[in-house]
């Protein structure tokens, strides 16, 4: 059942609400998006956004001096949470989320293969776009245990202003990241409920149905591009001549899906997509500035009818 039914609020859909309604009794398919954050307006945005970079600073600082211990401490605090209630649909087996033993590898994989530069690794939601074993599902992860505290302060505006029953000597230990101390600490915070379970309310602004980036669209709308462009420069045999009406020649490169086809199928996307990023060394902060245009038009976000159609025909 949904939170604003169960907690029988007068309202008949997310052009209503601020947050996310989410199923209180499962997961929810929907994910928390570092970047979304980053890109919003939404007045606990700002905070989340530098608590978000402050983490990203320390991660990165500590990668590049391949500080193998303060790499661990990093990432000891990733682990799957379940307040918010979203991510992957209910009936999977629950995850670890990203603990040390899972993202240590992943971090000095790309170490190793020099994603650690201020050109492809710019932002804490670019981890995503260069390694196989790090998704949506822990990238969200990651990110509402680094925000847990304001999303816990956004929890309490809410049912404040809902008017809702806020929690009374009922608390819990969680991690959060602490911007001033530069580090994870364990702190105590109120226990929000709905019908019996624990819940941490999220701005709709903050989630997605995928990460806003991805290695795909990464590949295939710039990688590719700019190998057509490479074709088109060398004359390569996979060029294509066409004739025209008055009788001259036009050159053609080939098209991405015969690029995809000759150069990444059957290989490693995610190896062809590390030796382009060094190749194209603009190709993320060109992504990154085409979702800050799309922020401007509102297509970076999900619309009210499109959660409406996700979250209450959801099963």
């Amino acid at each position: 059942m949904n939170f604003t039914n169960l907690m029988e609020m007068p309202v008949r859909g997310h052009s209503e609400i601020d947050f996310v309604d989410i199923h209180v009794d499962g997961d929810n398919g929907l994910y928390i998006d570092p970047e979304r954050i980053a890109l919003s307006n939404h007045p606990f945005a700002k905070i989340a956004t530098e608590t978000l970079e402050d983490f990203f600073y320390s991660l990165y600082s500590a990668a590049a001096e391949e500080n193998s211990v303060e790499l661990y401490r990093l990432l000891s605090f990733g682990r799957e949470p379940n307040e918010t209630h979203l991510g992957m649909s209910e009936f999977r087996s629950r995850g670890k989320g990203t603990t040390p033993e899972i993202m240590l590898p992943i971090i000095h994989d790309m170490i190793d293969a020099g994603m650690f530069s201020p050109e492809l690794f710019t932002q804490i939601s670019d981890l995503p776009l260069w390694t196989p074993n790090f998704d949506c599902d822990r990238m969200s992860d990651l990110t509402t245990n680094i925000i847990r505290s304001v999303l816990v302060e956004y929890t309490y505006s809410q049912f404040e202003y809902w008017n809702l029953p806020l929690p009374e000597n009922d608390f819990f230990y969680a991690p959060t990241w602490d911007i001033c101390r530069h580090e994870w600490v364990t702190k105590e915070f109120p226990r929000f409920l709905s019908g019996g379970y624990t819940v941490l309310l999220v701005p709709k602004d903050f989630v997605g149905r995928r990460m806003l980036s991805s290695s795909d669209e990464l590949l295939k709308k710039y990688v590719l591009k700019y190998r057509q462009q490479e074709h088109l420069d060398q004359r390569s045999e996979q060029c294509h001549i066409r004739v025209m009406q008055d009788g001259t020649e036009r050159l053609y490169p080939p098209t991405k899906q015969e690029l995809y086809d000759s150069e990444v199928r059957g290989n490693s996307a995610k190896d062809y997509l590390r030796w382009a990023g060094n190749r194209y060394r603009g190709i993320v902060k060109e992504l990154h500035a085409d979702h800050h245009f799309l922020s401007h038009t509102g297509d970076a976000y999900m619309s009210d009818d499109e959660l409406d159609h996700f979250l209450y025909s959801y099963s």
